[in-house]
């Protein structure tokens, strides 16, 4: 189970106070800017990929500071795995 979400650059800032959430800080969490990705500009995307109830809680916490679900999970997933994949492979080709 995962969520992603969409922040502005003006409450970025948040991003570090729900990740640092016990039991999201335990999950797969992801972030990345949405310029490299492909996607909306000056939008950061995260990413909190595991149990269902600290999707809930990641949810929860961005909605107090009136961040939201990006309205295209399926295209903002699929671009984070994809760049995921590209710097791992980077990587291999750098020690290879």
């Amino acid at each position: 189970m995962y969520a992603i979400f969409e922040v502005e650059k003006d409450k970025a800032a948040r991003i570090a106070d729900v990740l640092s959430d016990d039991l999201i800080s335990r999950q797969t969490t992801v972030v990345r800017d949405g310029d490299s990705l492909g996607l909306k500009e000056g939008i950061t995307y995260v990413m909190i990929e595991g149990s269902e109830e600290a999707v809930k809680r990641g949810v929860e916490l961005f909605s107090q500071f009136h961040i939201k679900e990006t309205e295209e999970p399926e295209g903002a997933y699929s671009a984070i795995k994809e760049g995921e994949e590209d710097a791992a492979s980077g990587i291999g080709t750098i020690f290879g």
